[in-house]
């Protein structure tokens, strides 16, 4: 959780193969649980927004890695702090039932 605004955009421009100014926000979770960063441009520059919880922890990396694409709820979600493991299966158990009914 050491990269800045540089290390961040290369991040998504190389390893991720997108691109940062098309107005997508890009989660980074790193080793120490209590952080978080977001990298967004705003149309008139990069903004990186850090975010440590007093208490509590993110969810880890590895269970969000088969998650490519999150939704403005999810992300508020993980900033909070709720592992979306349990947000998508919520999601799947309220999808099934409508299928049943």
């Amino acid at each position: 959780m050491r990269s800045g605004f540089s290390r961040l955009q290369a991040l998504v421009s190389e390893k991720m193969k997108e691109n940062l100014f098309q107005g997508n926000l890009f989660l980074f979770l790193g080793k120490n649980p209590r952080r978080a960063k977001v990298l967004l441009f705003d149309g008139s520059g990069l903004v990186l927004v850090i975010k440590r919880l007093d208490q509590g922890s993110f969810m880890r990396v590895e269970e969000l890695c088969e998650t490519k694409e999150i939704g403005v709820d999810e992300l508020e979600r993980i900033l909070d702090g709720v592992n979306l493991r349990v947000v998508f299966a919520a999601a799947k158990a309220k999808r099934d039932s409508k299928d049943v009914a």
